[in-house]
């Protein structure tokens, strides 16, 4: 762990971790609500998922040309697929948030993005630091921007992040903080 140009410490770990991009005026049209909801999570991170489904219905009406049975036995499984989706809850929606190595602070977070961004966008992440715990929701301002190749490693600043959002960071690398400690101890006995 470093404490290095943040306020707390940081600390370099795999989580469940989406992201948003977004223009000053999005951020401006689309307020963050206090808590993520499953729809809410579905609808605004899980853009991988919107993707998938677009490809999926551009793929079956390819399908549709040659074989209109097959085109509809697969338009009812992706119906299917969406249905159970939508009734899925909280909890379960979480885990399917993608892993990303992120560095991690109280006040802020770093990962890499392939997408191009430039300092005057926003961006809106969601974590899931402790499993038992409901999602954070956060809302960031972009630090600074390293070029690496074809990915981009942003360094935000959480934005208004709630004090039980805040509680949440502190207890996890706090938990963090000690396995490591306790694991170096075990490796000098």
């Amino acid at each position: 762990m470093t404490h290095e140009q943040r306020s707390f410490f940081r600390l370099d770990v795999m989580l469940p971790c989406s992201y948003r991009i977004l223009s000053s005026d999005e951020a401006k049209k689309n307020p963050l609500p206090t808590q993520a909801d499953s729809g809410f999570i579905e609808k605004y991170f899980m853009h991988n998922l919107v993707e998938l489904d677009k490809e999926i219905n551009e793929l079956v009406n390819q399908i549709g040309n040659k074989s209109s049975v097959l085109a509809n036995a697969l338009t009812a499984i992706n119906n299917k697929i969406s249905f159970m989706m939508q009734t899925i809850d909280e909890e379960k929606l979480t885990q399917c948030i993608p892993q990303r190595m992120i560095n991690l602070s109280a006040g802020g977070i770093c990962f890499s993005i392939n997408e191009k961004v430039t300092k005057k966008d926003i961006i809106d992440v969601l974590l899931v630091p402790l499993k038992q715990e409901s999602p954070i929701l956060a809302r960031c301002h972009i630090v600074k921007i390293t070029h690496s190749g074809d990915t981009d490693i942003v360094s935000l600043k959480f934005d208004n992040l709630s004090e039980d959002d805040r509680r949440k960071l502190v207890y996890f690398i706090q938990t963090k903080e000690i396995e490591v400690a306790n694991k170096l101890r075990h490796a000098r006995d």
